[in-house]
């Protein structure tokens, strides 16, 4: 039976052939494609299916059959494609002058076709040295084409292989650029290493197995088992341990045979150095404890910089230390301004109250320190003396946060220069395997003060990473709320560093008399304490919204384009809506296609990659390269349909995005609460909905809350905030982990 068969059953599908002349529509997310093909006859067809990654002047065969597409028309639908023999110069000299050629671009393009006509192709294929005889092409560009064509080849057939256990093309790209030119013969030696890409599941590595014809009892499979369920669970629960019982009673369903073979897994997995099993307890854990390797290593890094920067070592002087001994963190300072976290930055010295003064004080004197509170106690208005302090003595000071919103918060609140975590400590790309920090032990950051704000949202790996790039006289102070959602990483270094006896934690708890006139901010507390609010019509500036399920995104629709802005005399850019998850009516996928269709309907307007000029994108990787954070929101301001290409105006300048980039960006006019961790806006939207019930906790929406400074709006059923701020969520009171042990022995030591 041919492999045709064996994939589509009886019925042979069709193949067509012809050359890329225009790309209609790509979603590089999910691979899927419309393009137009030439099949060298009068006119062009089109075609659908997995053929995000061609480009025009790409020879290809398609696989498939024809079809009437709604929107398209007849439509030849692609399960697959091959590469085919280049058809036309124009049209190799355009695929050779695409992004799947970096350094090429048209006129060096034109001049390899000149040089070597449709022969190009085998010369690049077989004697690529030889492209050094035409001008502008190095040693090196010459490798590099040559790769980018074998490349270019083994797509369509891994794209083929993993099609069968339902992975998508941009799975197939993101193989090829980790495994190189052994990505299809890693299918089927080891498809367990597919484990290692982004979108691949224990489901589909093990279909790939099977297929491979790998036994049950594989070392490498049982390992492979062992590693991915220990970490699915980490990721899944925020914890850096699991207990060794509940892993060899969960390992069974996914390996299969009974408790040796589980037994089998785990020490399989421990021999290959990714799982610690029971790695120097901290605490007694009866049968023991397993952790993933990097998050084991990261709560050991943490323990041993925190150790490093409160020892007893002596390094260059640190001016915080001298000027420190002018404050007496004891003194009683009576409130002179009455201030909240949303003043602008004051142009000189105000007054501290009694419990700020004290933190400011703790700051100078220790090396690891934190500042916490809720809403309207302060905490900016701290950090900001503090800043001024530093800088009139003399010592250089950095401001980071986790998120590059969070960040640009905290330039703007203090009138100090911030950035993100990743580019204070420089984070550069890495093909294949994402950014690598260039502040590490070996290169430590030089300032004497480094304020960390939002902690809660930081993440095992991100703290072991801060810390890792500090040392001594270096201070550190972290700034956060740990009753707001926990960081969506596992880990939970901001609680853990709170219960260190030897780290100083100051706690501001005086919500000062402006902050106190803001509803907003007394709800906040509320909610905290589990008190049940109930917000009726108008309460200040709190708004209450009722509407049915059905019709809460057209009513959110109508408060962000019109009512709002209104009320509040703002723009719809400084209203942002949250919600709870993504699915349902009342969802962040339905409410941002109401949002868009309002504020910026297509309108006839081509889409690129779904996008169009005016949208509202949130980044949802860092990318280092271009410099974006996960969670910076832009706008799209420029589309290119020629390059597939969109610009998108950041807060910290313009971006170009394609290729697989484009599926790095969502829409943000609704988010969901998690993804706003680290912002504030003008006004919030807060959708509380039926259907949201499983999610409502009162650190969900506490969060929520905490993110408007000026108005809030809550839509759908508002009495839900009072169920869900007496529902305590698994936060960072519940994770698992070992940090706060780890360094409570060290300094101990």
């Amino acid at each position: 039976m041919s492999t045709e068969s064996n994939l589509f059953g009886a019925d042979a599908p069709e193949r067509v052939a012809g050359e890329i002349v225009y790309v209609i529509y790509a979603d590089p997310t999910s691979g899927f494609a419309v393009v137009s093909l030439d099949e060298d006859r009068e006119g062009a067809m089109k075609a659908s299916g997995p053929l995000a990654s061609l480009e025009v002047g790409q020879a290809v065969e398609l696989v498939g059959r024809w079809e009437t597409h709604p929107k398209h028309g007849r439509t030849f639908r692609s399960d697959f494609y091959e590469l085919a023999t280049p058809r036309t110069k124009k049209g190799l000299q355009q695929f050779l002058a695409s992004d799947r050629f970096p350094g090429v671009g048209q006129a060096l393009a034109e001049r390899l076709v000149t040089a070597f006509g449709m022969g190009v192709a085998d010369v690049i294929a077989a004697d690529p040295h030889r492209l050094v005889e035409v001008k502008g092409v190095s040693t090196a560009l010459a490798a590099r084409i040559a790769a980018a064509w074998e490349a270019a080849g083994l797509l369509p057939q891994l794209v083929q292989l993993l099609a069968a256990v339902d992975l998508s093309p941009a799975v197939a790209r993101a193989a090829i650029r980790v495994f190189g030119d052994e990505a299809v013969e890693i299918v089927a030696e080891d498809p367990y290493a597919y484990l290692t890409l982004p979108g691949v599941r224990w489901r589909h590595a093990d279909a790939l197995g099977r297929a491979a014809g790998i036994p049950e009892d594989d070392p490498r499979r049982l390992a492979a088992g062992a590693i991915g369920l220990v970490g699915a669970l980490c990721w899944r629960d925020g914890h850096t341990w699991l207990a060794t019982e509940d892993v060899l009673r969960r390992l069974p369903a996914v390996v299969g045979g009974g408790p040796e073979r589980a037994q089998v897994a785990l020490d399989e997995a421990a021999s290959v150095g990714e799982l610690d099993v029971d790695p120097d307890p901290i605490g007694p854990v009866p049968g023991g404890r397993v952790a993933p390797r990097l998050l084991h290593e990261a709560e050991l890094t943490l323990a041993a910089h925190v150790e490093d920067l409160m020892g007893d070592v002596v390094g260059r002087p640190n001016p915080l230390v001298a000027a420190a001994d002018e404050v007496d963190p004891t003194d009683t300072v009576s409130p002179g301004s009455e201030t909240s976290d949303q003043e602008d930055p004051p142009a000189e010295a105000e007054e501290l109250t009694a419990e700020q003064e004290r933190a400011v004080a703790v700051a100078m004197t220790s090396a690891v320190s934190v500042l916490t509170g809720g809403p309207g106690t302060g905490k900016t208005h701290t950090v900001r003396e503090l800043i001024r302090r530093a800088s009139a003595a003399g010592a250089e000071v950095a401001l980071c946060a986790p998120t590059g919103r969070a960040a640009k918060r905290l330039e703007e609140l203090t009138g100090h220069a911030a950035t993100t975590v990743h580019r204070l400590l420089e984070a550069r790309p890495v093909p294949g395997s994402g950014f690598q920090f260039g502040r590490t032990v070996e290169n430590p950051l030089p300032q004497d003060l480094v304020v960390a704000d939002e902690w809660s949202m930081a993440d095992a790996h991100l703290a072991a990473s801060l810390l890792e790039a500090l040392e001594p006289p270096t201070h550190l102070l972290l700034v956060g709320d740990p009753d707001q959602l926990p960081p969506v990483g596992p880990g939970a270094s901001l609680r853990d560093l709170m219960a260190c006896e030897r780290i100083p934690v100051t706690r501001l708890e005086t919500i000062h008399r402006q902050a106190a006139q803001s509803r907003i901010v007394t709800l906040a507390h509320e909610l905290n304490a589990g008190q049940s609010p109930l917000i009726v019509g108008r309460d200040g500036d709190v708004f209450a919204v009722p509407e049915r399920t059905p019709a809460v995104a057209e009513r959110v629709a109508a408060i962000v384009a019109e009512r709002a802005p209104d009320f509040f005399d703002c723009a719809p850019s400084d209203v942002q809506v949250l919600a709870p998850m993504y699915r349902g009516l009342a969802g962040v996928d339905a409410i941002n296609a109401a949002l868009k269709e309002r504020l910026n309907p297509p309108a006839g307007r081509p889409a690129v990659a779904g996008w169009h000029e005016g949208d509202r994108v949130v980044a949802t990787r860092n990318d280092a390269e271009l410099d974006i954070a996960n969670g910076d929101i832009g706008e799209v301001t420029e589309t290119d349909r020629g390059e597939t290409s969109v610009t998108v105006a950041f807060p910290q300048g313009s971006v170009t995005l394609d290729g697989e980039r484009l599926g790095n960006l969502a829409p943000a006019w609704c988010l969901t609460v998690h993804k706003s961790q680290g912002g504030e806006w003008p006004v919030v939207v807060l959708v509380l909905d039926r259907t949201h019930r499983s999610m409502l906790t009162r650190e969900l929406v506490y969060t929520a809350v905490t993110r408007a400074r000026q108005g809030l709006l809550l839509v759908g059923d508002p009495s839900l905030l009072a169920t869900a701020s007496t529902r305590v969520g698994a936060g960072l009171a519940a994770r698992q982990t070992t940090s706060a042990g780890r360094v409570a022995v060290a300094l101990k030591g």
